[in-house]
């Protein structure tokens, strides 16, 4: 599956469950002990499959069959004892987690996208909304809630000294590729104004398209430009699950610059080494950053 980019493009973020820490939901790690504790405080019978959901759930561990919810999902949903429900159960699951992150997401005052926001607003001349595209490796709506939303300006300000501005962003839209399906309905997707292009993943062996598949049953996507001028990667918060969501993406264009968060010292070296040989970027010339936040203030300054 081929997504196709304009060539104004300069700076492509990937975005995974670290992006959206700040707003209060978790890395996948977390999650699967969320998952297991909201399953088991449905009194009210919300969710089926209960039962296989749990038995699901408790093989996730690092010394345990599955290290990955990921994983997980893509060897049960085809197993032998779920042949005819496994796609159910693994919806079923995936309707948890929106139910999860719905009551975990609080609004950020100072996160990353907000930073980013203000960056685009100080610096007209730029275009910088222009200049960006997102592939988003979460399945959460942080990006669409607060990307060009500048509601948090005082009302003053908005009508005084930014209502061009603000009119403009707010007809602007922003390319977002689901590699692996997302937790929106097809008609919030209709609705969703940041969303433009949204390209679902066929979960093979079902024959119809669903919402949600895990990383490992997603289709191969490349991604190119109509022309071959420099471009910038940006990886926020892919952590341990960096390598495994990029093995199904192929960037056909010139990138010249890699910045990427690490946050875990451990997988530093690990993680760089797969960037430069995948991407053909010397090691030394990997920018590596702390936070999200961070690297947004530090890269996009013009």
């Amino acid at each position: 599956m081929r997504f196709e980019l304009g060539s104004n493009i300069e700076h492509i973020l990937v975005l995974g469950a670290g992006a959206s820490v700040d707003y209060g939901l978790p890395i996948w790690k977390d999650l699967n002990i969320l998952i297991k504790k909201k399953i088991q405080e449905d009194k009210d019978d919300l969710y089926e499959h209960k039962k296989e959901m749990l038995a699901w759930i408790e093989k996730i561990d690092d010394k345990k069959k599955y290290i990955t919810l990921d994983e997980c999902l893509k060897e049960e949903s085809a197993a032998l004892e779920y042949h005819s429900n496994g796609h159910q159960i693994e919806n079923q699951i995936f309707s948890v987690i929106k139910d999860i992150f719905n009551d975990l997401y609080k609004d950020h005052e100072n996160g990353w996208i907000r930073i980013l926001n203000e960056k685009i607003l100080d610096n007209k001349s730029a275009g910088l909304e222009n200049k960006i595209a997102f592939i988003n490796y979460n399945y959460d709506t942080v990006l669409d809630k607060n990307l060009l939303n500048f509601t948090y300006l005082p009302q003053k300000h908005q009508l005084f000294n930014f209502r061009n501005r603000l009119s403009e962003l707010s007809e602007e839209v922003i390319d977002v590729l689901f590699p692996h399906g997302n937790l929106f309905s097809n008609k919030e997707l209709e609705s969703t104004s940041h969303v433009s292009r949204h390209i679902d993943t066929m979960k093979s062996g079902v024959g119809k398209y669903v919402d949600v598949v895990s990383c490992y049953e997603s289709r191969r996507h490349s991604v190119k430009k109509y022309n071959r001028t420099p471009t910038r990667l940006y990886f926020l918060g892919l952590g341990g699950g960096l390598q495994i969501n990029l093995g199904n993406i192929d960037f056909l264009i010139s990138i010249d610059e890699i910045h990427v968060t690490i946050k875990d010292s451990s997988i530093k070296d690990a993680t760089v080494s797969f960037l430069s040989e995948k991407y053909g970027i010397p090691a030394t010339e990997i920018r590596i950053y702390d936070t999200c936040d961070e690297l947004v203030r530090k890269c996009f300054n013009n």
